[in-house]
């Protein structure tokens, strides 16, 4: 809000200076003029708050040439699982003292305090003012006869002199006694205020000095307004009484008596007067009054400039010429790397990697990263529900693999090994059918001659490229492989995704496939107006309230689930437990918003910190998803100099919260969290233009080091270091670096109009994405084409700031309505992207 007034008040002080310069470039002096091309502008500044971005001036800039691909696979995000339990804190751990910080102070949150507090107290006095003069003009005693000249004139024994509130002319009792032409001029000065509708001019004018109070042009406009009033008025009291030098006097005489309310127009006010007598006298003759058709000439003449004030100049990149293709053969490209996947459930499974010497790891809906291999032999991967590990040695001679995960076993059965002898997949046919992906998505498998081809929800279709009885790819990338029940037939298919891991998709029938592809038809319909307006969805809260008390009990209803969340939770019951608990009983749950994908977004107060809940409502009332993030208390956490890592200890009994580190580097960066004897420990690799996250517990330090293990800095959890980017030109510096950066990106707008351009036509540049940016667009594609469909033709785009992950903060205002973005850009690529409200 404060950033959209002081935008408004800006413009409208452009408005002013140019309708200033244009007055006195053609020496317009005729009082009337000036006071039409005024009120013209005071209406301007009252709406520009509403009417800014509105008028856009639409370039075309010359088209890139990129290449476009005939098939694309399309990543799925809406499967991911979130868990978000507390790593335990080993007993005993030593207690480090805090990490020293400067007081974090919210600066928009105290401008937005200061500024309503100054605009209540004007808007507040302008009322009381207001009413006290209404009843004072209703208590005053209407006065009849000739001398009134037709004109509401009401005497009052608490004004001291002649003053107009609204059509009426107040006057003290001592009116009759005056002589004749004094009664004139006074009644011919307050008439002309009454017939010019001054009082409800000035009053808007005060109005709009309250609400840009911290604008020096709207007092200036009041004042100015004020001053061409009088001035008419004057001029029409000597045109009747034809006497300037008694008029004068007349002025003088009021002008030590009467004390005017802030919302009366007073005859003489003590403060002008002097100015005005000596205008009266100076004039060579009266100004000449302006009939309604000039004023309307006048104001035909201001309007342009006024569209200009609030006009924006929009870039549009016209379609893509695409590049020549190569009509030429391609050679297929199959898929190259050692994988075994183990299954830990019915929608989990652990894959690894071997590339030469180095092991990685991958769970589903998780980051590929090396493994840890101990001197034991037990390698390690660091989950973000806890940390995985095994006996390496066992996973090379063994058809299933123990893997301990937060202290308990679990038995993962084999799933399959690639590579696979090259042989003939054998008959198409029993490969087609439908699939689910995900709760609310189905992977269509259908057969074109003698190629498969496969299609997820809404999304393109590709071929897919045989590498083996029963296994195929696209382009290499990503592996399908399709699993057999023991009466050998096709029954599920496992979708091995680069980014985002393996997932089993159990096979299903056209009904079932037809029913989960009409309720996402209707998320997608439903979404944009949803997005749009805001509102939560009725339940919602007491839902959640409901689910937390039933998780700290350790007793969730799964009837008021999906059965994929019932799965999932049933699944992570023990550590979720252990989250809510420690967060302690439920102080305040509040709603921030609506979510690109339909999810309602709630922060929560808990007694031992915060968190934030992203729900998903199914239309049968049940629980369909949901998304949970603990935030931490009101501890600050901070960067600490890898000097004094081996002085910095956990602390014991500390609120849950996630954290997520991105890597700037331009190269891999590890991740250590250290116990409390100081030793690192979960290993984790993050990638160039990658993130990573975990849930961790406040004051619990992480070492970040470069790929051989050099420290870097040391990040401690807390408020200020919730994100984190890890970049060569910030390393070791406070919290909160990337918000002194007061200017945008330099081609940061350029792209994300890039981008919306993109996602409207359904045809993102994925070229000029990390590849991270590049799946999540692809998964949220739907939703954002509805949304932007919505909202109509993009019209403009400000800066609004910088967030912690030094992501830039664009306002995009569209025909139907505006979106708030956050994007990151680094090399002509978008490395971070975000539609919606985030917290």
């Amino acid at each position: 809000m404060i950033a959209t007034l002081a935008e408004a008040a800006l413009r409208s002080f452009v408005l002013g200076g140019v309708v200033w310069f244009g007055l006195t470039l053609f020496r317009v002096r005729n009082p009337h003029v000036h006071m039409t091309a005024w009120v013209v502008v005071l209406m301007a500044s009252l709406a520009m708050p509403f009417v800014m971005h509105w008028p856009t001036l639409t370039i075309d800039r010359l088209p890139l040439s990129v290449p476009v691909t005939d098939e694309a696979w399309q990543a799925d995000l809406s499967s991911l699982e979130t868990p978000q339990p507390a790593l335990p804190i080993p007993p005993g751990a030593i207690v480090a003292p805090p990490v020293k910080s400067v007081v974090s102070i919210n600066w928009w949150l105290l401008a937005t305090v200061v500024y309503a507090s100054v605009a209540g107290m004007l808007l507040l006095r302008l009322a009381i003012g207001l009413c006290l003069t209404w009843r004072l003009a209703r208590a005053a005693k209407p006065m009849k006869g000739a001398q009134t000249i037709g004109a509401d004139v009401r005497v009052s024994r608490d004004v001291g002199g002649p003053v107009t509130f609204g059509s009426t002319i107040l006057v003290p009792p001592q009116f009759a006694g005056w002589d004749a032409k004094k009664r004139l001029a006074v009644l011919a000065h307050e008439g002309a205020h009454v017939a010019n509708r001054d009082f409800y001019v000035l009053l808007l004018a005060a109005f709009n000095r309250a609400v840009f109070w911290f604008s020096p042009f709207s007092w200036w406009q009041l004042a100015r307004l004020a001053e061409l009033a009088e001035i008419i008025s004057d001029a029409q009291a000597i045109e009747v009484i034809d006497d300037r030098l008694s008029y004068a006097e007349i002025l003088l005489d009021f002008a030590s008596s009467v004390k005017p309310r802030p919302v009366e127009l007073a005859m003489a006010r003590a403060s002008t007067v002097r100015a005005r007598v000596e205008r009266i006298i100076a004039a060579a003759a009266m100004p000449t009054a302006v009939g309604w058709r000039k004023r309307l000439w006048i104001a035909a003449a201001i309007v342009p400039v006024v569209v200009v004030s609030a006009g924006m100049i929009a870039y549009r990149t016209p379609d893509p010429a695409p590049a020549v293709a190569d009509l030429g053969e391609v050679p297929a490209q199959h898929y190259r790397p050692f994988v075994n996947f183990y299954a830990m459930g019915p929608a989990s499974v652990f894959a690894i990697f071997r590339e030469g010497d180095e092991v990685y790891g991958q769970l589903t809906g998780q980051r590929k990263l090396r493994l840890t291999v101990g001197s034991d032999g037990t390698a390690s991967y660091p989950a973000s529900s806890g940390e995985i590990t095994f006996a390496l040695d066992a996973e090379r001679r063994s058809g299933g693999l123990t893997l301990r995960m937060n202290g308990r076993d679990i038995r993962a059965a084999h799933i399959f090994e690639m590579p696979v002898a090259a042989s003939e997949p054998g008959s198409l046919d029993q490969y087609v059918g439908w699939y689910r992906a995900a709760p609310n998505r189905v992977l269509t498998v259908r057969r074109d001659g003698d190629r498969l081809q496969v299609q997820e929800t809404v999304q393109g279709r590709a071929a897919l490229l045989a590498e083996g009885a029963d296994v195929f790819s696209i382009h290499g990338d990503n592996l399908l492989v399709f699993l057999r029940d023991e009466q050998a037939k096709v029954s599920s298919v496992l979708v091995q995704n680069a980014v985002f891991g393996a997932r089993i998709a159990p096979r299903i029938d056209a009904a079932q496939a037809q029913a989960i592809e009409a309720d996402f038809a209707r998320r997608v319909a439903e979404v944009p107006d949803r997005f749009r307006e805001q509102v939560p969805v009725a339940g919602g809260k007491e839902m959640i309230l409901r689910g937390i008390e039933d998780m700290r009990r350790g007793t969730p209803n799964y009837d008021r689930m999906s059965a994929p969340l019932a799965a999932k939770i049933q699944r992570l019951l023990t550590e979720t437990q252990a989250t809510f608990v420690a967060l302690g009983a439920v102080e305040s749950i509040f709603f921030r918003g609506v979510g690109p994908g339909g999810y309602d977004i709630y922060g929560a107060k808990f007694e031992n910190g915060t968190a934030e809940f992203r729900l998903l409502l199914e239309p049968d009332g049940k629980v369909g998803d949901v998304i949970f993030r603990a935030d931490g208390n009101d501890e600050l956490g901070g960067i600490v100099s890898c000097a004094e890592e081996a002085n910095v200890r956990g602390r014991a009994a500390t609120s849950p919260i996630r954290i997520m580190v991105y890597n700037e580097m331009g190269d891999d960066i590890r991740v250590f969290n250290l116990d409390a004897d100081g030793n690192r420990k979960s290993q984790s690799v993050v990638r160039p233009n990658m993130s990573w996250a975990t849930t961790t517990t406040v004051n619990n330090p992480w070492v970040i080091a470069d790929k051989s293990g050099r420290c870097l800095e040391v990040l401690v959890p807390g408020r200020q270091t919730r994100f984190h980017n890890v970049e060569a030109s910030n390393i070791g510096a406070k919290p909160g670096r990337a918000a002194r950066r007061a200017i945008p990106i330099a081609n940061g707008e350029e792209m994300l109009r890039h981008y919306i351009d993109g996602i409207g036509k359904g045809q993102p540049d994925y070229e000029h994405m990390t590849p991270e940016v590049a799946d999540i667009t692809r998964q949220q594609l739907p939703f954002d084409q509805a949304i932007l469909a919505r909202l109509g033709a993009l019209r403009a785009v400000s800066f609004r700031g910088v967030t912690a992950l030094d992501s830039d903060i664009y306002i995009a205002q569209f025909a139907n309505g505006s979106a708030e973005w956050r994007i990151g850009v680094r090399n002509g690529t978008i490395t971070k992207i975000a539609l919606g409200p985030n917290f």
